[in-house]
């Protein structure tokens, strides 16, 4: 199954604060998609001994929040976007779960998967 996905995150150092906005992301996977629309946290860290790539501090970003899939209100998701540095061929998605209104898990990438084409890219602010 294809899995693509596009986002704008900001993050917080104190996961009890939501990071401020603008935080974005679309998911789309076999003729679904999960539209984000309320961030619950978001939290860089730098994962592990990589490095971070140049001009940032962190590595890995740890996030969840509620919004529609496909278009109804009431899912939420949570992830684990890596960015390891350029040209990206060590980008992963580490975690991805996005669970319906109903509490149906819809998509479940537990284990360590990483990117086909294109590439995590974090940036500090």
């Amino acid at each position: 199954m294809r899995i693509t996905h596009g986002f704008e995150l900001h993050c917080s150092t104190n996961p009890e604060v939501p990071p401020a906005p603008p935080n974005n992301l679309e998911i789309n996977w076999g003729g679904n998609r999960f539209h984000l629309e309320t961030i619950l946290f978001g939290v860089c860290t730098n994962e592990g001994d990589a490095d971070p790539p140049k001009g940032t501090a962190f590595t890995t970003y740890d996030g969840a929040g509620f919004g529609r899939y496909n278009g109804e209100p009431g899912a939420r998701a949570s992830w684990r976007f890596t960015d390891f540095g350029e040209p990206g061929v060590d980008d992963l998605i580490v975690r991805l779960t996005i669970v319906d209104a109903n509490g149906q898990v819809v998509l479940d990438l537990a284990q360590p998967t990483k990117l086909t084409f294109g590439n995590h890219q974090a940036h500090n602010k």
